[in-house]
């Protein structure tokens, strides 16, 4: 490392703004990041981690026919660690053309019922579309400070440059009181802020309290390329940030062994309540996609995937072709397919991935055809993909087997929706 500190800010003075307040039913930890102990029953954090609040599906309601008005893109916090807003991405196809805006914090609500749990803004698709579009410039690293240039050689040319007398001076980039959360997750922990500092892990998620306050980093410590690496939650409030020309760093007062000494971060206490114990009486119903019947996950196959190591692969930047042989996850992360095909709309844009479910190595395997709405496809530092999403082999099973001839028009009985 060869960085010289400039500046050290506490993490918590430097953690992003957001003209909003925040008092939102979104889960998160009240006393301290849930933990898994080994043969214990499982753990049901009261708050949130930032993952699973990014890239989730937000809708106008919790009707039936409640409209998908967008999806979080972002979460703005202000300098003292409390989320006020969350910026959502509405309207474009596929992340193209998406305006990203801001909507207050608390008036977000969670909503869940058997396995699913979705975000509900009382607002819509429209008056989000009105909103200004977020500027993202002001929570960036402040710009190197000007150097002065060279004083240039005296020519015997007298002509002068034309100037613009009537151009507007550059303003320059007000800075923001507060951070972004995609501004922290995925940076570099240093131990320190001197030449010999030593990288330590990187910012995996952020744990929020239920009433949205930042309690925790999550650091991945170890391990090589993501691979092997242990999540354990730091104290927010004793981060660091370090900052010179331009680039920006996270400085932690503690070593890798220290880290490595922590127990393991429990990411699944924050997951949605599973289907089989989930309330039958939740907060709100979810909007109805395909109808499906409500049954228990198949469990003879787990994904032994460490999720909080994927990323997020940009919808605008995913081709067809790419997601063939991506594997499918269900309900309580069981394996239920693979990608065997994408059926693309008249524009040549994706429709539906078609998931080969049963068989056996593609033998007597189901197509199913499920629609790109609201999935999220995630990646492996390696490029492997994957698919997560909510439905069980038993749901993908019983539904309409997808027909290439007759899915044109059957298309809304051959093509299943995750909400």
């Amino acid at each position: 490392m060869t960085r010289n500190l400039l500046a050290t800010t506490a993490l918590a003075a430097l953690v992003a703004t957001g003209a909003y307040a925040q008092s939102t039913t979104a889960p998160a930890p009240a006393t301290g990041p849930a933990v898994q102990q080994p043969g214990a029953a499982p753990v049901r954090a009261e708050g949130s981690i930032v993952t699973n609040i990014i890239g989730e599906s937000v809708y106008n309601g919790t009707a039936d026919d409640a409209e998908n008005i967008g999806k979080v893109t972002d979460v703005v916090f202000d300098k003292d660690g409390q989320a006020k807003s969350v910026i959502i991405g509405v309207g474009g196809f596929l992340g193209v053309g998406t305006k990203n805006v801001a909507f207050d914090y608390d008036k977000l609500q969670w909503a869940e019922k058997n396995g699913d749990r979705w975000l509900v803004a009382r607002t819509t698709k429209e008056e989000l579309t009105a909103q200004a579009e977020f500027d993202t410039k002001p929570y960036a690293p402040a710009p190197p400070a000007p150097t002065a240039a060279p004083t240039a050689p005296a020519t015997t040319n007298t002509a002068q440059n034309p100037v613009d007398m009537n151009a507007a001076p550059t303003e320059p980039v007000k800075r923001a009181d507060g951070n972004l959360a995609t501004n922290i997750i995925g940076e570099t922990v240093y131990n320190g802020t001197g030449d010999d500092a030593q990288n330590i892990g990187s910012v995996n998620d952020i744990v929020l309290t239920k009433e949205g306050k930042a309690q925790s980093l999550i650091i991945g410590v170890g391990g090589f390329l993501g691979i092997g690496a242990k999540n354990v939650a730091y104290d927010f409030n004793k981060a660091k940030w370090a900052e010179r020309n331009g680039d920006r760093w996270l400085v932690a007062q503690t070593t890798k062994e220290e880290l490595q000494a922590q127990p393991d971060f429990n990411r699944k206490a924050y997951d949605p309540l599973p289907a089989t114990t989930a309330s039958n009486a939740p907060p709100a119903t979810a909007p109805a996609a395909a109808t499906v019947p409500d049954q228990t996950p198949d469990q003879t196959k787990t994904a032994a995937i460490d999720k909080s190591a994927l990323t997020e692969m940009p919808v605008g930047e995913i081709r067809a072709d790419d997601l063939k042989g991506t594997t499918v996850y269900g309900a309580n992360d069981a394996k239920v397919g693979v990608i065997g095909d994408v059926v693309l709309t008249p524009d040549k844009k994706p429709d539906a991935v078609i998931v080969d479910v049963g068989g056996f190595l593609g033998i007597g395997a189901k197509e199913v055809a499920v629609g790109m709405d609201n999935l999220k496809f995630m990646t492996d530092k390696n490029g492997k993909k994957y698919l997560y999403t909510t439905f069980t082999k038993q749901q993908l099973e019983a539904q309409t087997a997808y027909e290439k001839g007759s899915y044109a028009q059957k298309r809304d009985q051959q093509r299943m929706i995750m909400r």
